[in-house]
């Protein structure tokens, strides 16, 4: 089992892992779901961090991120 989410980069473990993507990143099956949400996902989450940003800001940042993640590197 791999440590991380191979789409989003969380910590996985049993309860969350599905192969090498995590609960958030699949469906009910295991297959990882479509790169928009994931990246709305995760502009969401570093919302978090610093909500004075905008939303651009935030999505381009997701967008960034996901280009090192095994699962998005090779997406354009």
């Amino acid at each position: 089992m791999s440590t991380h989410c191979y789409s989003c980069g969380m910590p996985l473990n049993q309860s969350n892992a599905r192969g090498k993507y995590c609960q958030y990143c699949t469906d009910e099956k295991g297959n990882l779901l479509p790169r928009e949400g994931i990246k709305a996902g995760l502009a969401d989450w570093l919302k978090e961090f610093s909500p004075s940003d905008g939303k651009t800001n935030f999505e381009r940042r997701a967008e960034y991120y996901m280009k090192s993640m095994p699962a998005w590197a090779d997406a354009d």
